[in-house]
């Protein structure tokens, strides 16, 4: 390669030994802030209720059933996203450390720098630049805006660690081939993500435009690689059951219009959309779903024309390419266009449609090449014009100073989600303002998350999600059931197999006393099996809650044998690690109990107590003295003061359940200590005050009651006690006013009717004397 005319820069002053230092110092510096950052959008469902991830799957599950969301691959609706070894070291962390979010940010900035330092050493192996350009080729990918989205995001490591294992491959196999090496690579990067494919298919290009096809060696390395792609496509597709993805419309509109002339001309952009994204990332967003990008539909739309140009420049390169293509310069240059433009078409929606019609983070292995080539091109124009170093060295550093600012910029929008979704108002305001919605409700800030989702809603009226929202939304900050139930018949409009939203509907209908469409509402949430959903394990999670609840209202409608039936359902459906487990338990117990299966009563008790359920252990005490079986009480109450010492319900059921045992003295001593945590608990009130009463203390009880009658001045029962407690103290003028009272708010309190007439004797017997 012909040298231009040296002179004096930074860059090319600087030792080379120093070169990795400044580079992976720069990657460090721009995304520092990341290690501040919370778990963020998809982060959510990868991570935060990921059961593979927390540990509530078989180790197996990660490699042989599920996808890198945590539901069955083999499902319809799954996202078909294999990243076995993603998953793995996130359960990993998990497992050490916890959902501490700096630290699994922390790894995602370590592989930016490996991967960096990476793109430094590829540049330098291809000879296509000198080295103060592979320096600044490096620093350009370790600062690049472009890659904001896969280091920030967490789940962005499925990038970052295939870019690893592809550059390890790449920059290994210049240096001394191997092709077990290069296989077992291609392997990691495939079980990091699916685009890790491309990595076999860039390496036996780098043998065809290197090596001489002549030679043994070569025809053997060459068939290696076809049949370990071959091997490797045929399992990862058998993986999938040989089944594509089924993805949403608002998850990719494109790829449902009807008009092949749109989608063709549509995606026949997006590849131009995401070399616009690379060369100027001025706006760049988290999501670029739904009309984000609007279609192309006429061939005379400047953005179609504005590809077929760029398509014909390209071509007339790559044609020119191969003209002279044993020139060492045209070799790398071939090598390097093949690195930039491959790992884009199996995500482009050309082969196969995806998840999304553009995305940020798919660009990340790319850039690497891109990188590499705005050094040549620099290198290239400076040899042209016979420019000294020094006279670049300006233009090269404001190029890295500006590419930093757009970085450390990005990085702060993708330290909360508020701010990433603030971040795209302008580019996707659809899915925006309905992110920013959930935000603002996490906040309980309810009255800017229901302007966020009318905006949404403004935008697209049809979206489920925004009216179940406003339905949950308006059920916290209102209590408006009528509006929120519109809310909620809005949504299942737009998604009838919508089961939250039915299991919603269906508890408020209940409540308004419509209990036919309550329970059809239940019927419906449990009907769709939910096999062709993306949220395959959250749908089970609702749908264990439904029949839980339904066994609730059954249970309440006292049809015990029905909603046993039903609590076990929830317990099917919900598995090991549903949230409910011991309140369905306690509630199967309870029901066998009313029904007189004390036997079945106690085994489900006994398992609910094996949960540490504290209403468990209670309702087991009560049940065992009732069945005069108090010895066996004394070991259940120990265990549940040690699990909530300070719950006043807690303290109450001991103080009664000591009272019912006739342990009188323990039983007072339990309601002080419940009216210490909570002075106006009622239950323990009345249990004290009952306790008084039974024990002749009257003038201490009449405290209590009259306590009590404060608190429930509307009570009929409240009067009526504190009248009954007053006339046994013989303070009669006050008691016949508590019974008048207490007549007042219920003519038909037959106790107090009673008691009243024998007051009046008492003051009549009185007055005659």
């Amino acid at each position: 390669m012909k040298k231009g005319k040296k002179g004096p820069s930074l860059l090319s002053n600087i030792p080379c030994r120093y070169h990795y230092l400044l580079v992976a110092l720069l990657a460090v510096l721009v995304y520092s802030n990341t290690l501040k950052a919370d778990f963020v959008y998809d982060d959510r469902p990868a991570i935060l209720t990921n059961d593979d991830v927390l540990g509530r799957t078989p180790w197996r599950s990660l490699v042989t059933t599920n996808d890198f969301w945590g539901n069955p691959i083999g499902l319809e609706g799954s996202h078909k996203s294999y990243r076995p070894l993603i998953t793995a070291s996130f359960r990993l962390q998990f497992a050490v450390h916890g959902l501490k979010a700096e630290l699994f940010h922390g790894i995602n900035l370590i592989c930016h720098v490996i991967n960096s330092l990476l793109v430094l050493k590829l540049a330098r192996q291809l000879r296509i630049v000198e080295e103060d350009l592979s320096l600044f080729s490096a620093l350009l990918f370790a600062c690049h805006p472009i890659t904001s989205e896969a280091v920030c995001s967490i789940v962005g490591r499925a990038d970052l660690l295939n870019t690893m294992f592809i550059l390890l491959a790449l920059t290994s196999h210049i240096s001394n081939a191997n092709s077990f090496r290069t296989i077992l690579l291609a392997v990691f990067a495939v079980l990091s993500k699916e685009t890790g494919i491309i990595l076999i298919p860039l390496v036996i290009s780098y043998e065809v435009l290197f090596k001489n096809p002549a030679t043994k060696q070569f025809r053997r390395d060459v068939t290696n690689y076809l049949v370990s792609l071959f091997i490797i496509c045929y399992i990862r597709l058998s993986i999938n059951n040989f089944q594509s993805p089924k993805f949403s419309k608002n998850d990719n509109p494109i790829a449902h219009e009807s008009s092949f002339v749109t989608r063709t001309l549509t995606f026949l952009y997006l590849p131009i959309f995401h070399l616009k994204l690379i060369v100027f990332p001025k706006t760049l967003s988290f999501d670029w779903s739904m009309d984000a990008i609007p279609k192309v539909e006429s061939i005379l739309d400047s953005r179609f024309i504005l590809a077929a140009i760029v398509y014909s420049l390209g071509l007339k390169l790559l044609l020119c390419l191969f003209r002279d293509s044993k020139t060492s310069r045209n070799q790398n240059l071939l090598f390097l266009m093949g690195l930039f433009t491959a790992p884009h078409i199996l995500s482009s929606n050309l082969l196969t449609y995806v998840g999304f019609v553009a995305a940020e983070r798919i660009l990340y292995l790319n850039t690497v090449a891109y990188c590499i080539l705005v050094g040549f091109a620099i290198e290239e124009v400076r040899r042209k014009f016979h420019a000294h170093d020094a006279k670049w060295f300006p233009v090269l550093i404001l190029i890295i100073s500006l590419f930093s600012l757009k970085t450390l910029q990005r990085v702060q929008h993708w330290k909360s989600e508020e701010s990433l979704f603030k971040s795209a108002l302008e580019v996707n305001p659809t899915k925006a303002h309905m992110n920013l919605g959930y935000v603002f409700t996490m906040q309980k800030k309810y009255e800017l998350a229901k302007f966020h989702y009318q905006q949404a809603l403004r935008n697209k009226g049809n979206l489920a999600d925004a009216w179940y929202n406003l339905g949950i939304l308006t059920s916290k900050s209102s209590n408006s059931t009528q509006e929120a139930i519109h809310y909620y018949q809005k949504a299942l409009q737009s998604r009838s197999t919508f089961a939250a939203a039915h299991l919603n509907l269906a508890l408020l209908l209940h409540d308004s006393g419509l209990h036919k469409e309550a329970y059809h509402h239940l019927n419906e949430c449990l009907q769709n099996s939910g096999e062709n959903l993306k949220s395959y394990r959250n749908h089970l999670r609702t749908q264990a809650t439904c029949a839980y609840n339904k066994g609730r209202l059954l249970q309440k409608s006292r049809e015990f044998q029905e909603a046993i039936e039903s609590f076990k359902l929830a317990l099917k459906i919900g598995g090991a690690h549903f949230e409910h487990i011991s309140s369905v338990l306690n509630s199967i117990g309870t029901c066998y109990n009313e029904i007189g299966d004390v036997d079945s009563a106690e085994k489900y008790f006994e398992m609910a107590i094996s949960e540490n359920h504290v209403n468990s252990y209670l309702t087991m005490a009560h049940l065992k003295i009732r069945q005069n079986r108090s010895y066996e009480v004394e070991n259940l109450l120990k265990r549940v003061m040690s699990l909530a010492p300070q719950s006043v319900t807690v303290l109450q059921n001991i103080a009664l359940a000591e009272f019912q045992m006739q342990n009188y003295n323990r039983s007072l001593l339990f309601y002080r200590k419940a009216l210490s945590v909570d002075s106006n608990h009622l239950e323990s009130l009345h249990g004290i005050a009952n306790l008084l009463q039974e024990t002749q203390n009257y003038s201490e009880a009449e405290e209590y009651f009259k306590k009590i009658m404060d608190l429930q001045s509307n009570s009929y029962s409240a009067y009526a006690n504190y009248g009954a407690i007053l006339h046994l103290n013989q303070k009669y003028d006050l008691a016949l006013k508590a019974y008048d009272t207490a007549l007042l708010l219920n003519p038909n309190d037959d106790v107090a009717r009673e008691n009243r007439k024998k007051l009046i004797r008492i003051l009549r017997r009185k007055s005659n004397l």
